[in-house]
C-alpha cells in the first residue's frame, strides 16, 4: 500500500474509533468519519464498506498488538488480563456496539484474537487438551466453545458498566473450563 493510502487508512481508523467512542455504532455516518478524517467517501469505501467494518478493521489492529503482547506469556490470567485492559481502554468503543451484543464484525475480531491465543496455549501446553472423542474435532470445538464464551462474558463485564479489570479476569476464569487452567 502506498503511503498516501496508509495515511488515508490510519485517519479513517482514528476517527471511526474516536467517534464511536462518544456514540453508538449505529449512528455513525460515513460522511462524518470522512469529515473527521479529512478524506472523501470515495477514500472511505476503497478501504471500508460501512462504519461498523472500519471499527471492527481499527480494533483488529489494536487487538493484533495485544496477541502478540500475550504470545510468550506463561499464565493464562495475565494473557486475560492484557485483553481485558484493552476492552477497558476502549469501552465506550465496545458499549457503543453493544445492540444488545456486540455488532457481528467486532464480535468476530474479538473471537478470533481469543481463539488464536487459546490455540497458541494449546500448543504450548498440549498436555492439557481434552481427549478426542469418537475422532470429533474436540480441539476445534473447546477453542470455539472457550473463544465464544470469553466474549460473551466480556459482553456482560461492559454491560455492567465495570471496569475492573483484575475482578473480570477472576470472574471469567473461574467460569472456564477446569482443563483449560490446568
Amino acid at each position: 500500500m502506498d503511503p498516501r493510502s496508509m495515511r488515508s487508512r490510519e485517519a479513517l481508523r482514528r476517527a471511526a474509533l474516536d467517534l464511536a467512542a462518544v456514540r453508538p455504532l449505529t449512528d455513525l455516518s460515513v460522511s462524518e468519519i470522512c469529515r473527521a478524517a479529512g478524506v472523501t467517501r470515495d477514500t472511505f469505501y476503497r478501504h471500508a464498506d460501512a462504519p461498523v467494518s472500519l471499527v471492527a478493521d481499527a480494533l483488529s489492529v489494536e487487538l493484533a498488538a495485544v496477541r502478540t503482547a500475550v504470545a510468550d506469556l506463561d499464565s493464562l490470567s495475565t494473557a486475560e488480563v492484557v485483553l481485558l485492559e484493552h476492552v477497558r481502554q476502549r469501552a465506550d468503543v465496545y458499549r457503543g456496539a453493544l445492540h444488545p451484543t456486540l455488532a457481528a464484525p467486532i464480535r468476530a475480531v474479538l473471537e478470533r484474537v481469543v481463539a488464536a491465543g487459546l490455540e497458541e496455549w494449546l500448543e504450548r501446553h498440549p498436555e492439557i487438551e481434552p481427549p478426542a472423542i469418537d475422532d470429533l474435532p474436540s480441539r476445534e470445538i473447546a477453542v470455539a466453545y472457550a473463544a465464544g464464551g470469553t466474549v460473551a462474558a466480556i459482553e456482560v463485564w461492559l454491560r455492567s458498566g465495570a471496569d475492573d479489570v483484575a475482578w473480570a479476569t477472576r470472574a471469567i476464569l473461574a467460569a472456564s473450563p477446569e482443563w483449560w487452567l490446568r
